[in-house]
């Protein structure tokens, strides 16, 4: 076999592993897996696709910093906020928030002015904003080896665009899922209210919050007190029909009930 036909095989084998990663990062991105399990095996995979040095992904917290959810061999520098070092990447972080394009970052660069955004590290690094329909959410990052061709260089920027719109479809589900669970939510309270204002009966009217209270909270067991002048007496007790009230555990409710 020929030089030329076994590096037509290696080229065609590798193409077919980061085909296969690709898949992966795809059936990733349609499930229901909690953040940091998600990130990291994401992550873990676009590295091997790229036979990258390391990666980082950023989030933006509700009060607009930036977090490091995932990072595999990121540079010491970058992790101490304090640092000149970790400022000017955090600001070449947030200039590809702001204009949500993706893009490359030489090793060693940034403007003259001492607040410009850069790279302070010696790797190229590849920067892609993990967005959903309404806003930037984050940026993938890449910290690939500097010595590649400018047409390798554009090849992982294509890469990590594709994945970061894989991750941004994960973003949208995941929010969509917590809304569809407030909106349960909200529904569950909207019927625990109107059960319990089905009758004017004390008795029945505890009893109804304490059996469907306990279901809309989650807990083992939920009691209900009254208050009668100065002193609280335990009405009801979900999934008990009647109480006896000179019991221990009725008695000692009623005490901490007085107490809070």
């Amino acid at each position: 076999m020929s030089q030329g036909q076994v590096d037509a095989a290696t080229i065609e084998q590798t193409k077919q592993q980061i085909r296969g990663l690709v898949q992966q990062i795809a059936q990733l991105s349609r499930s229901d897996m909690d953040a940091e399990q998600f990130y990291a095996e994401v992550l873990q995979k676009i590295v091997t696709a790229l036979a990258a040095v390391g990666g980082a992904v950023w989030t933006i917290t509700p009060d607009k910093r930036l977090k490091l959810d995932y990072q595999i061999n990121i540079e010491r520098g970058l992790l101490d906020t304090e640092t000149e070092e970790s400022q000017q990447h955090l600001r070449l972080l947030q200039s590809v928030i702001r204009s949500g394009e993706a893009t490359l970052a030489a090793p060693n660069s940034g403007g003259a002015d001492p607040d410009s955004p850069g790279n302070p590290t010696n790797a190229l690094l590849v920067l892609a904003p993990m967005q959903t329909d309404d806003s930037v959410e984050g940026v993938l990052e890449v910290f690939q080896r500097p010595d590649s061709q400018p047409q390798s260089q554009q090849g992982y920027l294509r890469f990590l665009v594709q994945m970061s719109q894989l991750v941004g479809d994960w973003l949208k589900s995941r929010k969509l899922r917590k809304f569809t669970d407030r909106q349960s939510l909200w529904a569950q309270i909207d019927r625990f209210a109107k059960e319990a204002h089905n009758s004017l009966d004390l008795k029945e009217t505890t009893y109804t919050i304490a059996n469907e209270g306990r279901r809309l909270i989650g807990c083992d067991r939920l009691s209900v007190t009254v208050k009668h002048g100065v002193k609280h007496k335990v009405e009801a007790v979900s999934g008990q029909d009647t109480l006896d009230t000179r019991s221990n555990v009725v008695v000692l409710l009623r005490k901490l009930t007085d107490r809070v």
